[in-house]
């Protein structure tokens, strides 16, 4: 695969991925001095496509380069969630920071896994 097409297509997916955060971001409204629920759904609910993705696609494809790189990608967010812990903790914040921290990487993690395993049969 050319790096241009990779490119295109992680390009393209980020921008339907980033596009569907901002969406929900939106649609949830600000957090000041809140739990950051927006962000905390959406790195949730993409751990678990993620890992649904990583059991069904090929790495390296162009379906991985395009969902998994590109749109769950673009649609989770680290950065915010460093921004939002952080305005928790300078906001004097510091208990409902520190759920959001554990709860974000446990929950997270879970949901990697639930996405992992294959679908109940029929």
């Amino acid at each position: 695969m050319s790096i241009v097409r990779s490119t295109l297509l992680v390009a393209l997916g980020g921008a339907v991925g980033a596009g569907a955060r901002w969406s929900i971001s939106e649609t949830f409204g600000s957090n000041a001095g809140r739990f950051p629920w927006s962000t905390f759904v959406v790195n949730v609910v993409g751990c678990a496509l993620i890992g649904l993705a990583t059991r069904r696609l090929d790495r390296g494809s162009d379906a991985w380069y395009g969902v998994v790189t590109g749109v769950l990608g673009g649609f989770t967010t680290f950065s915010a969630f460093a921004v939002e812990t952080r305005a928790l903790l300078v906001g004097g914040h510091i208990s409902i920071a520190v759920v959001y921290v554990v709860a974000s990487c446990a929950v997270g993690i879970g949901a990697v896994e639930l996405g992992r395993r294959p679908a109940p049969a029929p």
